[in-house]
């Protein structure tokens, strides 16, 4: 899966950019003045490392947001979920992430080009939940997180979106099979590959 991660944003990556600008212009809406409701849908692959991560290896996932392009404003503010799943290191177990967010968007354009860099901030709640010889563990809490992308046009509404993100997280105390264990809490750093697309209404 991880392979197919890597060759599946490579690709993309390179469609975009062997596209004739001439195509990619055609027909776009210009963020630079256009409001748009817009869709963000990737997949991506995660990497969770401190104290929440020791034993948690890297894993696929997807996510979901859905942003507003502020008229003649270089911002973006929505909102989205997201999931990924992660196997267990040493263990016959596996672990699903859950997370819901606010975001907002910077753009970084120029009139000279019709990629967009830009930047998002993101604050939302996380839940790690595990399972490991029949054993449920659970901790949720706080997360944190920024981005650096590219919105490339290859359509009239559609826009290929590849990014990078860091996260950080901070959870409560564990929950394990049900019950609250006191001085369990813990903390951890997300890292993120992004590749999708924008869908533009």
């Amino acid at each position: 899966m991880r392979r197919f991660l890597v060759a599946a944003a490579f690709t993309i990556v390179l469609q975009a950019f062997v596209t004739p600008a001439e195509g990619l212009a055609q027909g776009r809406f210009d963020p630079r003045r256009q409001a748009r409701f817009m869709i963000d849908a990737n997949l991506a692959y995660t990497l969770i490392t401190g104290d929440i991560g020791d034993s948690i290896g890297g894993g696929p996932g997807i996510e979901v947001a859905g942003l507003y392009q502020l008229a003649g404003v270089p911002v973006r503010l929505g909102g989205g979920a997201g999931y990924s799943r992660h196997g267990i290191q040493d263990a016959d177990g596996s672990a699903n992430r859950y997370e819901v967010f606010a975001a907002v968007d910077l753009l970084l354009f120029s009139e000279e080009t019709e990629m967009i860099p830009y930047l998002q901030g993101r604050v939302g709640w996380m839940q790690l939940a595990s399972s490991v010889d029949d054993v449920s563990t659970t901790i949720s809490g706080i997360e944190f997180a920024a981005l650096v992308g590219v919105d490339m046009p290859v359509a009239e509404s559609i826009s290929i979106d590849v990014s990078g993100q860091f996260g950080w997280f901070s959870g409560g105390d564990l929950v394990i099979d049900g019950t609250s264990v006191a001085g369990t809490s813990r903390s951890g750093s997300l890292f993120s590959i992004r590749a999708g697309a924008f869908f533009f209404f």
